[in-house]
Formats: structure tokens, sequence, C-alpha cells
């Protein structure tokens, strides 16, 4: 019978076969499926037999999924998967047994593969009692080679068979490995429905438990710990979990109820005694922060009542752990906020004499947190609590060092959307064996392409968002000092900088500097800046309650993105289009990239000198947000950047890149490069580059530079020109070069002019070179600074690159300058048929001797 069976499948196979079919990969497919039932009829050789089954079935799973659904290729390879469905699982039963193991694992995994695919949705396979068994060998395998992706499927398929045995040990397996790849979603998911299905089984809520503190999924963790003390209401382990669960979420009240718990029941245990004393002390902290804020004296009382308590506990962690500075910090703090000046003198003396830093009487306090060394201090970073990933880093105690995010390996996000578009464009156009020519031109079109490509970039940004993305975290983000001026705080993150704004009354930004380590943060959201990852707005949530919101209006405006992407096997061009991500939109504007590179985009120079005592400062000023954009000033900031590190050889940290700043960021920039040259006590060289957007006063005449941030109406919120030259001619640096690819007559880059501007440019007043400076200028007069669009740059800036990547970079400030303003005063006839000049013009300081300076020594 079973021949006879195995025959039918042969003679339909071959029916199939006998048409007229040029594709050879179904050809193959089929000559080895018939090889198999050769052998198997035969009794043959079972080795043999058994690969030609699985290379069958792969060549007949790569038909299915290359071709139409229901066309005949599509069905004659579901016939042949069908037909082989119950001999994949004797394979892997076979190679089991010959111990060979690998192969058993992929014959399992062939077996499982097939009912779960969508060509089989909704049909019944049949199925013996061995198939439970046989999806838990190839889940368990499949994990066990950390294929968690893969995995994940096969222990649902389980799951879905109702099968007890192995249930739990899935439940935990498939929740892991939903962790591995970041699934936490899924992960949490499962977990739940695990629980749902043994909602008293204490063992199965332990291993949630541990799973989410794997994943470090906190929230999780919250729901499954309390389900647990339901069922062991006074277990240590878990109110010491809550406890600091607690403690992490800055609910110190609820905190210091489990801990006075867990101290009457185990008095001695120092560790609950050190948990006990700082949750008194911060909300000591609390109270006494919104005393000062508020002038609420019932506060203040509170504040006394807390700080008495914790001073108590503090006297008995350190009668047992004596140069504790830490504990020691905050017993002083408590002493000063309690007024109390012999004890705080005293306990500084002690602090000192361990070389900590002491206590100032009178400063705002701040939370301390349990994991961390020392009360956190205003102006700097702290360690953030995190009881679910103890490998976890805070970006660093050191308010002045860089912060990097190299420790996190995002990819840019035009090459993440470019490998996912190009790789599933690909499978799109390729021709169906059964599709005629007719058929493929009318279904592969430009017009349909660009759809399509639509279509996948939506998928592209959001996985790239939901991948990349993850939770924000506090150890993610570095709080820099205060500016004073403009009552704002810059916070760098892995996700761009933060410029927030915190008034100064009332003490309010010292004791939000105070208070950093116990912030939380709410609503984080998510958009593409400058190819990559940027938090568009964030809440921060002080452990008063006080909120203050993040929010950047660059992502309010949805950029629609030309790409060049190299698509195979189509003659019709290359178009295509993505975008970030669009928030509540009031501006579309549309930006030309050519993926690929301009020719000075690459082979760029590296010099073999090091440039240490030359600085730089780009600003780039591309997406604004009142006003059009400016193309590809991002692109010569970026590249300008890389010349100065690789040719002109200034160390990284010496290049400050600001893209797209607001007038806050340029007042931070420029801030930034004063302490360089007063630290450096003049002795330095400075490079001042500007691409984007000039606007003129109308009334006086005066230029100012436009951040994206304004529009120019509203000149107080525009950086003046004249400013700008006195404050960089004010450094005392031995030279200060000025590249300015803007023009100030209130005309666009690519024509046209700015809203704000009038209809006609206007000639903006000349402001001259102070001290050691000379500047380069894009145009003149009422003149516009043009783009090169097929260069991929603005036209000043490609043909100063161009000189640096020729010379590498040795060259004079003078033949730099003729190079520049022959080559922009050509080319802008021949390209935009429109009149550029560039200038170049120095201080009356250097009179002659600033043509023979160069940009590296």
């Amino acid at each position: 019978m079973r021949k006879q069976l195995l025959l039918v499948g042969l003679l339909a196979c071959a029916g199939m076969t006998c048409q007229t079919i040029r594709a050879q990969s179904l050809e193959s497919a089929a000559s080895a499926y018939k090889t198999f039932v050769r052998l198997n009829n035969e009794n043959g050789d079972k080795a043999a037999m058994y690969s030609t089954l699985y290379q069958g079935y792969k060549e007949y799973v790569a038909i299915l999924n290359s071709s139409s659904r229901g066309s005949a290729a599509y069905n004659q390879a579901k016939g042949a998967l069908r037909d082989m469905f119950p001999y994949l699982q004797k394979g892997a039963i076979f190679n089991s047994q010959r111990g060979t193991q690998q192969n058993a694992l992929l014959f399992a995994q062939a077996y499982v593969d097939i009912p779960i695919m969508k060509a089989f949705k909704g049909e019944q396979l049949p199925k013996d009692s061995y198939y439970p068994t046989m999806v838990y060998f190839a889940a368990s395998g499949t994990y066990n080679s950390k294929n968690y992706a893969k995995a994940i499927p096969y222990f649902r398929e389980y799951l879905d068979t109702h099968d007890t045995k192995k249930r739990q040990s899935v439940f935990v397996f498939m929740a892991k490995a939903c962790g591995a790849i970041r699934d936490y979603a899924q992960a949490r998911s499962v977990l739940e429905e695990a629980i749902a299905s043994y909602p008293s089984d204490f063992n199965m809520l332990s291993t949630a438990i541990n799973c989410c503190i794997d994943n470090g999924d906190n929230e999780g963790l919250q729901v499954f710990v309390n389900k647990a003390l339901t069922i062991k209401p006074n277990d240590p382990t878990l109110l010491n979990i809550q406890g600091k669960l607690y403690e992490e979420t800055h609910n110190y009240q609820q905190a210091l109820n489990i801990y006075t718990t867990l101290r009457n029941s185990n008095p001695r245990s120092l560790e609950v005694a050190k948990h006990l004393g700082l949750n008194y002390y911060n909300l000591g902290v609390i109270c006494y922060n919104k005393s000062v804020m508020e002038g609420n004296k019932s506060f203040k009382k509170q504040s006394e009542e807390y700080f008495t308590a914790a001073i108590a506990t503090f006297k008995e962690v350190l009668a047992a752990d004596p140069t504790s500075l830490k504990y020691m910090q905050a017993l002083a703090t408590a002493y000063s906020c309690l007024e109390n000046s012999n004890e705080l003198s005293a306990i500084n003396r002690k602090i000192a004499s361990l070389g900590g830093s002491t206590v100032v009487a009178s400063s705002a306090p701040a939370l301390v947190d349990f994991s961390g060394n020392t009360p956190a201090k205003s102006g700097h970073t702290v360690d953030s609590p995190s009881l679910a990933s103890s490998s976890q880093q805070s970006a660093g105690n050191n308010p002045n060092a860089p912060f990097t995010s190299s420790t996190y390996d995002i990819p840019g996000y035009s090459q993440f959307a470019k490998s996912y578009i190009e790789k599933k464009i690909s499978i799109w156009q390729t021709k169906d064996p059964y599709e005629t020519v007719e058929e493929y031109k009318e279904r592969v079109t430009e017009s349909k392409r660009e759809e399509k490509v639509k279509a996948l970039l939506k998928e592209a940004e959001a996985n790239y968002i939901n991948s990349y993305a993850g939770s924000v975290q506090l150890s993610d983000m570095q709080l820099k000092p205060y500016d004073a001026d403009n009552q704002v705080f810059l916070i760098q993150s892995r996700f761009g900088e933060v410029i927030l704004p915190v008034p100064r009354e009332n003490n309010e930004a010292k004791i939000f500097a105070s208070n950093w380590n116990g912030m939380q943060l709410k609503e984080p959201k998510f958009f593409i800046n400058n190819d990559r990852l940027a938090l568009s707005s964030v809440t921060f949530v002080t452990p008063m309650g006080n909120s203050y919101c993040y929010s950047d209006k660059a992502s309010l405006n949805y950029t629609e993105t030309s790409v060049d992407m190299h698509f195979d096997a189509i003659d019709y061009g290359s178009l295509a289009q993505t975008g970030t991500s669009a928030s509540p939109a009031s501006r579309v504007q549309k930006n030309e990239i050519k993926i690929g590179s301009s020719d000075v985009d690459i082979n760029i120079p590296e010099a073999k000198v090091d440039n240490n005592k030359t600085f730089a400062v780009i600003i780039s000023n591309e997406n604004y947000s009142m006003v059009t954009k400016v193309p590809m000033a991002l692109s010569d900031g970026k590249t300008f950047s890389r010349y100065c590190e690789k040719t002109l050889g200034m160390p990284q940290n010496n290049i400050r890149f600001y893209p797209d700043a607001s007038y806050g960021t340029m007042l931070r920039a420029m801030r930034d490069i004063k302490d360089i040259a007063s630290a450096y006590s003049g002795d330095i060289q400075i490079v001042f580059y500007y691409a984007g957007h000039g606007i003129p006063n109308e009334a006086t005449k005066d230029a100012y530079l436009l951040p994206i941030d304004a529009d120019g109406t509203q000149t107080e919120g525009c950086y003046p020109l004249s400013k700008l030259y006195a404050e960089l001619g004010s450094l005392s640096a031995k030279s200060v070069v000025v590249f300015l690819d803007a023009c100030f007559s209130g005309a666009k880059r690519d024509g046209g002019m700015l809203a704000s501007a009038r209809g006609v440019a206007l000639k903006a007043k000349k402001e001259d070179p102070k001290g050691n400076m000379v500047i380069f200028s894009a145009a003149s007069d009422d003149e516009t600074a043009f783009p090169y669009k097929e260069k991929g740059h603005g036209l000043f800036t490609y043909f100063l690159l161009k000189k640096l990547q020729e010379t590498k970079g040795n060259v004079t400030l003078q033949e730099l300058g003729n190079y520049i303003t022959t080559n922009v005063k050509q080319q802008s006839v021949v390209v935009n048929r429109k009149v550029q000049t560039a200038t170049v013009s120095s201080s009356v300081s250097l009179t002659e001797s600033w043509k023979t300076l160069k940009l590296k020594p």
C-alpha cells in the first residue's frame, strides 16, 4: 500500500513535469523527488534516499517562495511538499538514530516548517502522536544553536499542539528567545500567557520574574512580583525585589514600608538598614526641596522628621561600615538641611580625612541612589539604578567628558533601509517562470515600484525604530552644566542632544540638577534625523512630580528623500523614495540625496600630522522648522568635519559638529569655543564653518545667521554676524579662519526668496574681520550661495573640499582662496546660470601674512 501511495505521488509529480518547463530549478526539484521515490520503493540506501529528499524539499521551498500564488509552479511545489511532509519526520528519526544530530535537526525543522508556512495556513496535514515531540526537538535544537528568531515560531507551534509534557519549559525558553532578540513585548506576552496557564504555580512565577530580570523588563517584573506576593506575602526575596522596584520608580514611601517590614523580621541586616536609611533620607530631600520651591512650612516639618530618622539609621550603618563615604555624605547633608552646623562640621572632617568631598552648608540636597557610590551633586551625572541589569553602565560621572554612543552598535538609517528595501525589491521584481513578458512589464514598472518602495519604507522605518530604540533610560543620558543665561540644561544622550528649558527662579534649576538621578522619563518618541535615531520628545519627571517637556521642533518637519537605489533586472530607471517619520507635520519638504558618493566624499586624504591645537566649530543648518530647508547643508558639514579629522589632522574631540543648530545650540557652541580658547590662553588656531540660511535685517541691513528654530522675522532670535566676528576675534587665537557657505540677501540656496524676506534680494551691511581673522564667504552683496546638485554639496563647499582633497590639505590660504573664487565664479554661471562671487578678506592685523597661513602644520 505504501508503495502504491508513493507511486501515485510520483505519477502526479511526473504529470506536472511532463509540461514544457523552462525553469531549471523546477526540473531539478522534480528530479530529486523522483530519485527519492525510486530509492524508497527499492528499499535502497537510506542515507542517499533522505539526502535527495532534503534536496528536493529545499528546491521546492525556493520555488514556492518565488512563484505567484496560484501559478502552476506554485501549485506543483505545494503539492510536492504536502507529499514530502511525513517522510521528513522519518528522515529526522533516521538521522537521530545514526547519531548525526545536525542532520536530524535540519529534517525536524523542515518537517515543522511545512505546516506553519503561509501556503498551508488553514490546511490539516497528517500529524501523528509523535508530532509534538518532533516540534519540541526542532525548537530546542534551534534555540541551542542560538538561532532565537527561528526558534520562536517552533515554540509557538508546540504550544498550539496543547501537549503538556514540555509546556512549562517551552514558555520559559520562548520568553528567553524573545528577550535575546530584544522583542520584549512578545516576551512579556508569552510570560503572561504562561502565568494564565499556571496561575498558582510559584515556580512558574519565579521563572517569569527571573526572565524579566534577564530581559530588563521592570514593568513586567512588577506585575509578576505582585502576583507572587499573593502566594507568599512574607517571602523576603520577593519583598526585597519589590522594595528595589519602588526605589527605582522613586516611590520611596512604599519602599520605606517594605524595608520597615523586612527590618522587623531581620533587625540585624545591614543591607536592610542601608535601604531604610536612604529611603528616609530621599523622602526628606523631596520634602525639603518642595518647601524651598513652594515656601510650604508643612513640607519643611516633614523633611525634618525624615532627616532625623535617616540620621539615626545612618549612624547604625556607619557603626558597621565606618569608611562608607556615601553614607557619611548623606549624613552630612541631613545635618545641613537640619541646620546643625556643629554635627555638619564634625562629619565633614571625617569625610575630608577619607579623601571625600565635603558637604557645603545650605547647598541643595540631592537624592541618593542605593546602587550609586555617592550622593548626586548639581551638574553631575549619577549612575541610574537598574535592578534588572547589573551589567548596565551609566554614561559616566564627568560632566565635561564628551558623550559617545560608540558602545551602541546602531547602523545608520539609510544603510538599514537600503539593505532592507533592495532585498525585498529584488524578490518582488524577479520574473516568475510562468509570467509572460507582457505580464511582467505590466506588473513591474517604475510607478508601481515607487509605490512598493514607499510601502517598504514604512516597514523599514518601523523596524528600525523598534529594533534600536529600546527603552530610554537615565543611564543613556548625561546632564551637562546649566546655562543660566538661556535657562536651559544640555543633556547628551545616545539619541542626540536634548536642550531642556528649566527656570532659575526659586532654585528650580539647582533642585532639578540635584535630583537628576531621581528623574523618570515618560513618553519618549523617536524620529530619524540626519540618518540617525533621535528623540523627538520626552518628558522628565522629578521625584517631586514636576514635569519638564522636551520637544525637537525639527522632528515636526516631514522630509521626503529621493534616494538613488541600485535595483537589478529592470531598465526603467531606479528612482525610490525614503523619508523620516512624520510627526504632526506642518511642512513637507523634499530632500534629494544621491546614494553613493560625490567625488569629494570618497578618497579623503589622511594626514600624518597631529594638528592638536586647531579646533573646528562646524554648524550645518538644513532642516528649518519655519522656513524652507537648505539642500545638502548637512552633507556639507558632515564631509567638512571628515576632512578636518582625516586631512587636516585634527583630533576627533577638537571637532565640534552641530547639525541643525537651534539658537540655544549656537550660543552653546560659541561658549564652548570661548572656554577652549581660555583654557589654552589663546595658543590655538580656530576654524569656523557655517552652512545654512543667512538673513538681513530689512531696517538696519545687519546680517544674521539663521538658527533652525527661527524664521528671520524677529532677528532677536538670530545670531548677528557682527557678534560672531567680534566674539571670534576676541579669543586671542593665533588665527581664526571662517568659511561661510551662506548668503545674507534673503535668498534661498535653491533659488527664490525666504518667506520672511522681501520679494527682492537685499544687500546686507558688510562686516569686517576682527582680530587675527580670515573670512571665506560664498557670495557677495545681494547674490545667492547656490548648490552644486550633481556633486551633492553647496557650490562653495564643493570647491573648498576639492582643493583640500587635491592638495591633501597642504595649501596656503591664498592658494585656497584663489581656487575657490575662480571655480565658484565659473561653475555658477555654467551650472546655475547665475553669478556667484566668492570672496576672501582678512583683518587689518594680519596684513599680508594671512596669505601664507595654512590650515594644518
